[in-house]
C-alpha cells in the first residue's frame, strides 16, 4: 500500500449482462473498465483507479464487496449499474430490505428474508456524498442528463450499494480509517443515450475529481 498523502484510491465497479435473453455486455462494466489503473490527477492528488466486474448474484456480492474494500485503503468507491434510458442518476440511498428480484443465478438466487445479510446498520443508509452539489457541478460541467434519485430499485444495484456503504461504517471503523465517500450512478443501458461509453468514462473521471 502507498501511504504517500498525494496518493488516493478509487474502487470501480460495473456489473456483467443480465436478464433473459442476456446481452452480450452490460453497460456499466463497458464504462467503468476503461478507467482500469488510470492515474487521475485531481488537484495535488493521485487518484489510482482499480476496476471490478461484479456478478449479478446476491451470494457472491455479498462476499466479493466486503473483499474488495478490505484489499486496499479506498478513499473513493463508485459503483455503476444500468439504469433507465436517457438519464445518469446518482443514487442518494440504500435500503438493507425488499430484495425479491432473482439474480442470474435464477429462482433461489434471491437473499434470505430479502435483506442484505452481515450487517446491524440502520436499514437505509445515506451516501456521505453531497448528490445535489454535485449535480450542480457535473451539470454546470456540460452533463446535462444527471439527476439524483432516492430509488436505487431494490435489486443488484442497491443491495450493492447498502454492502458498500455499510462496510463504510464497519470494517474502515475497525481499520481505524476514515470512511470512503462511496456513490452508486446509474447509467443509461443503451449507447449513445444520450452519451457514449467513452463520454461516460469522462463522467466518471469528472465525478472522481470531485470526490477527490
Amino acid at each position: 500500500m502507498d501511504t504517500s498523502q498525494n496518493i488516493k484510491y478509487a474502487l470501480l465497479t460495473g456489473f456483467e449482462p443480465f436478464g433473459t435473453p442476456r446481452p452480450r455486455d452490460n453497460r456499466s462494466w463497458e464504462t467503468v473498465k476503461q478507467l482500469s489503473g488510470e492515474r487521475i490527477l485531481a488537484g495535488g492528488v493521485t487518484v489510482v483507479c482499480h476496476c471490478h466486474e461484479l456478478p449479478v448474484s446476491y451470494g457472491p456480492v455479498s462476499e466479493l464487496v466486503p473483499q474488495l474494500h478490505l484489499s486496499e485503503q479506498y478513499s473513493i468507491v463508485i459503483h455503476c449499474g444500468a439504469g433507465s434510458p436517457g438519464v445518469i442518476k446518482l443514487e442518494g440511498v440504500a435500503h438493507q430490505d425488499g430484495y425479491s428480484k432473482q439474480g442470474n443465478g435464477g429462482t433461489k438466487d434471491v437473499p434470505d428474508s430479502g435483506c442484505v445479510p452481515g450487517y446491524s446498520t440502520a436499514k437505509k443508509l445515506s451516501t456521505p456524498v453531497n448528490v445535489d452539489a454535485l449535480k450542480c457541478t457535473l451539470t454546470a460541467n456540460g452533463w446535462a442528463s444527471v439527476v439524483t434519485s432516492q430509488d436505487a430499485g431494490r435489486y443488484l444495484c442497491e443491495f450493492t450499494y447498502y454492502t458498500s456503504l455499510a462496510e463504510g461504517e464497519t470494517s474502515y471503523a475497525k481499520r481505524q480509517l476514515p470512511a470512503p465517500k462511496t456513490l452508486f450512478v446509474h447509467v443509461p443501458p443503451k449507447i449513445q443515450d444520450p452519451y457514449s461509453d467513452n463520454e461516460l468514462a469522462d463522467l466518471v473521471r469528472d465525478i472522481i475529481r470531485n470526490l477527490a
